[in-house]
């Protein structure tokens, strides 16, 4: 028999239809509280904005297909241990701190991740190569 660890999870699209639920999901996990910008940048990257831990796998898939994308880049509350412990896993590395980058909560402080999606440039083997 099939357990319940068998059943799919389905990552479904946002759009203007249930953009609401996902303003008034963040309004209740986050701190921050994000402006009408946002959700309207929400609903136009279309693949790239899903939930979970699956939404940053699937977003990680986009981005390598697509083969333009340099880096990936987000903030993490400098407390937030656990979610700077969870993008760690995913390869994300923190560069940069930012004093005074949330508004309405403390600690202010913002980390900066970076995960780069390319591999430095193979440096050349000594083979000679033409000129263009």
């Amino acid at each position: 028999q099939r357990g319940f660890s068998d059943s799919r999870i389905e990552l479904g699209d946002v759009t203007p239809h249930n953009i609401k639920q996902l303003k008034r999901l963040n309004q209740v996990i986050f701190p921050v509280s994000y402006n009408d910008k946002f959700y309207k940048d929400v609903l136009e990257v279309g693949e790239l904005a899903k939930l979970g831990t699956k939404m940053l796998n699937h977003v990680l898939n986009i981005c390598e297909k697509d083969g333009t994308f340099d880096n990936i880049y987000l903030h993490v509350q400098i407390s937030n241990e656990s979610a700077i412990h969870f993008y760690q896993k995913f390869g994300f590395e923190i560069i940069e701190t930012k004093k005074n980058y949330y508004k309405r909560i403390e600690p202010a402080d913002a980390h900066v991740l970076q995960k780069s999606l390319r591999s430095p440039c193979a440096q050349p083997t000594g083979e000679l190569q033409k000129a263009e």
